[in-house]
């Protein structure tokens, strides 16, 4: 299990304290199996496989939740380059503004430390955007990533900050719309499922099979 996802998923950080929950689980899960099995024979068996499950479900779990929480601060960096825009286009200097932004909280912790990682580097006297790209890889968020990466190209280059970030909000604008047809998308599948899994067992129960029993009763009655 890596460091990152320790860290990004809680409530277990350290390797340690993971390896503690592993144990938990897999006593735990050795018990309960042993208890439901043991009235048919396969106690051992059982408890066995029971004990690998409750070994490997902490490290499942923390893994979800960090995959969804890097998800969450992907989905952030949209307010995050709207705000940076608007603080870069009243004139304030792109460093000072992605310095100000840090400490302003988001809705997702794992870009919050990213971006607070990077303003205490610059505050030291690091170079800002190789500190934040360098953060936005340690917490594998992509999207902050190549920001930072283009406006370092952009000051390497001579080219105006404010143009790349109008740019990657573009983008940005344009992945939420993605994101929401494709959400959208799914929404008549999963009222089909739920029409076939929760309706029509009910209407198999009130209407097809009585009506089928009413017509074997006129036929062979």
């Amino acid at each position: 299990m890596a460091d990152r996802d320790l860290r990004q998923a809680a409530p277990a950080r350290t390797q340690t304290e993971l390896i503690a929950a592993k144990l938990l689980g897999a006593v735990l899960g050795a018990t309960v199996g042993a208890i439901a099995a043991s009235p048919v024979g396969a106690g051992a068996m059982v408890a066995a496989f029971a004990a690998y499950l409750g070994w490997a479900a902490p490290s499942v779990i923390i893994g979800r939740r960090a995959r969804e929480r890097r998800r969450d601060a992907e989905r952030a960096i949209g307010l995050f380059i709207e705000r940076l825009e608007a603080l870069a286009a009243s004139g304030r200097p792109v460093e000072m503004a992605v310095a100000v932004l840090a400490r302003a909280p988001s809705s997702s912790p794992v870009l919050d430390s990213a971006l607070r990682r990077a303003a205490d580097a610059y505050a030291l006297g690091a170079p800002l955007f190789s500190s934040l790209s360098g953060a936005a890889e340690a917490e594998g968020i992509a999207g902050l990533a190549k920001l930072a990466a283009a406006l370092e190209r952009s000051r390497d280059l001579g080219r105006g900050s404010l143009a790349v970030i109008r740019d990657r909000r573009e983008a940005a604008r344009a992945a939420e719309r993605t994101e929401s047809l494709e959400a959208a998308a799914k929404v008549e599948g999963r009222l089909m499922l739920t029409l076939v899994l929760c309706y029509l067992p009910a209407l198999m129960l009130l209407v097809v099979i009585p009506l089928f029993l009413t017509l074997l009763d006129g036929l062979f009655g």
